[in-house]
């Protein structure tokens, strides 16, 4: 009896996945592929080369997370710390860098390497390398740290590419700037602003988990704004933040929630449905394609999961694997003609 209903379950999952590509094909516009840190399943996150093959591989946006160096440069890499990421342990020259700081948004204190205490000519002399021990090391140390500025060079190249900046921990660096009189955010929208993203149709987003931050960014830019959540998110607060806020990004599991415990898909909830009667667009993070990332559902296979998404209606999706979406939809595209 048990087996019977194991198969039944699977049953009922294949005939949704034929109900999304059906959709797909008559009713859910294209979402944005959106390049997670660039090509991080493939080479190392934030580099220039990562990010040209995002594009390569055919991204509509790339991202990177913003940072502060201590000669108030921004820069792309994902905390405001660096030894995961990068070679800098190796470095004797920069041994006596190690200090401790209190991360607001985790509330703790980390010991490593922080961005505030490396010019960005120190920091561009770091070697990147693959953050999850899963993945190919064979490009570690052979690609350099990204300046913002490296960063727009790519997407500007393109043509067509949009770039997706984060606001990361700005709590942190703005305690690190007030000795300076700025804020990260005001370094952000200047630095932009003189690379021509200054209007509503700009091809840019703005992206923070910090509400303040966007809050504060939205009197001064009239670039799109992107919440990212790791939380819940009531009808009101939706209201509330939609005054500022064009997109809202939460985590992928608010939208297809799956049971820790099994593994296996729970429900599908109504985020996508709620967020856009506010009139806000949904991104969602992060679509990874290792086994380990999957709910038991899709059996292994990446592109059962991004069918079912596209069925939900999200308008765009992060993703460390940018090839393998595009090669999704462009396959889902051809089927549907």
């Amino acid at each position: 009896m048990e087996i019977y209903f194991v198969v039944l379950h699977y049953a009922i999952n294949i005939l949704s996945f034929a109900i999304a590509s059906h959709d797909f094909c008559t009713h859910r516009p294209k979402p944005l592929i959106i390049g997670h840190r660039g090509s991080p399943g493939i080479l190392p996150e934030h580099t220039v080369e990562g990010y040209q093959l995002a594009v390569d591989v055919g991204a509509d946006v790339i991202e990177c997370d913003v940072a502060v160096s201590k000669d108030l440069k921004l820069l792309c890499t994902h905390e405001a710390w660096l030894n995961a990421t990068t070679d800098v342990w190796s470095r004797g020259e920069f041994r006596d860098r190690v200090k401790t700081y209190y991360i607001p948004a985790r509330d703790e204190y980390r010991t490593d390497f922080f961005t505030t205490d490396f010019t960005l000519a120190e920091l561009k002399t770091l070697n990147r390398v693959q953050v999850f021990s899963f993945r190919n090391h064979a490009y570690d140390g052979k690609f350099k740290m990204a300046s913002l500025d490296d960063y727009i060079s790519v997407a500007k190249k393109s043509k067509s590419v949009k770039i997706y900046v984060e606001t990361k921990n700005p709590q942190f660096f703005n305690n690190y700037l007030q000795q300076h009189s700025t804020k990260m955010e005001d370094l952000l929208i200047e630095s932009l602003k003189r690379h021509g993203f200054a209007h509503k149709e700009s091809p840019a987003f703005i992206e923070s988990f910090n509400i303040q931050s966007l809050e504060y960014m939205s009197q001064f830019t009239p670039l799109p704004l992107v919440y990212l959540t790791e939380n819940t998110t009531s009808d009101e607060f939706m209201s509330h933040i939609s005054r500022f806020v064009s997109v809202v990004c939460p985590v992928k599991n608010f939208i297809v929630e799956v049971d820790p415990a099994t593994n296996m898909i729970a429900k599908k909830t109504d985020f996508v449905e709620r967020a856009k009667r506010h009139g806000l667009q949904v991104h969602c993070f992060t679509f990874r394609n290792e086994n380990r990332f999957l709910a038991f559902d899709y059996g292994a296979d990446p592109y059962k999961e991004y069918a079912l998404f596209v069925e939900m209606g999200v308008n765009g999706m992060f993703t460390d694997f940018p090839w393998s979406l595009k090669n999704y939809l462009s396959t889902r595209e051809h089927d549907c003609k």
